[in-house]
């Protein structure tokens, strides 16, 4: 299969109050962040549900660099322009091209590398030139869903709360950092209650793939009991991350009348 850059696009946050903006509008800790060392998060709206997930990693005391899905790129600007307008940061959407990558990434030390364990990480460069570490989109996919790692697209922004996804398990959130957007639903959640849906890998035999947001039923109640988030095909079906009720591993559930059955992270 072709090797293919993934679907991602790299903003430029650069000024005297990057840090600032981005530590009141994120679920990680901007202030503290050393530079070179990449974090993951989110941004998320006033209910506490995600607008978009992100990598990003200091590359100067008042430059950093921010990955996320192209499909919420302009969504995500525009929710932080009215943020950004009051304060001596700009924003640019970089020309960079984003990799999954399987082998050694010390052989690309002039590029950003972010691991993803098991010799699997991110390449973002900044040209279009596939780099010889880089694997099919398809086969990135598969291993960022068996790892459990979801990602937000323009389909289901603003529908998910962090711990639906994980990202609290994933250290996607710091509890401890001060109020940013969503924060106060967010840490109530954190704090004083019990999440209700977690993320979960499910396999399907369906020719038919699921669709994103398609709904995941108990076949005994016939009640509605989560969603998938993504999906992506096997060699033997379908994969998909689905946020379901905490637990769906102990139900028979199917998606589009097709059943389907729970699977362990890789």
């Amino acid at each position: 299969m072709v090797n293919q850059q993934l679907s991602d696009t790299v903003l430029a946050f650069t000024g005297p109050d990057v840090r600032s903006v981005l530590h009141g509008q994120s679920t990680r800790n901007f202030k503290t962040l050393t530079l070179n060392t990449p974090v993951d998060g989110a941004f998320c709206d006033l209910k506490g549900r995600v607008i978009a997930d992100f990598s990003a990693i200091a590359v100067a005391d008042e430059r950093i660099l921010l990955r996320t899905d192209t499909g919420v790129a302009s969504a995500l600007i525009a929710h932080l322009s009215k943020y950004l307008m009051f304060s001596k940061t700009t924003v640019t959407a970089l020309g960079w091209t984003c990799w999954g990558c399987s082998g050694d990434a010390s052989t690309y030390r002039s590029d950003i590398t972010i691991s993803r364990g098991d010799q699997h990480f991110e390449l973002w460069q900044e040209h279009d030139r596939p780099p010889e570490a880089a694997m099919s989109d398809v086969a990135w996919q598969r291993h960022r869903l068996m790892t459990g790692y979801a990602r937000i697209c323009s389909t289901t922004m603003n529908l998910f709360l962090p711990q639906d996804l994980n990202y609290d398990l994933r250290s996607f959130i710091d509890f401890d950092k001060g109020c940013y957007t969503g924060q106060e639903i967010i840490a109530r959640l954190h704090y004083r209650g019990q999440p209700k849906r977690r993320l979960t890998l499910v396999s399907t035999k369906s020719v038919n793939p699921p669709s994103v947001s398609d709904r995941i039923y108990d076949n005994e109640s016939e009640k509605n009991i989560g969603s998938v988030v993504e999906t992506t095909s096997t060699d033997n079906g379908q994969l998909s991350l689905c946020e379901a009720v905490v637990d769906v591993a102990t139900r028979s559930i199917s998606i589009n009348g097709q059943p389907a059955v729970t699977l362990p992270f890789a």
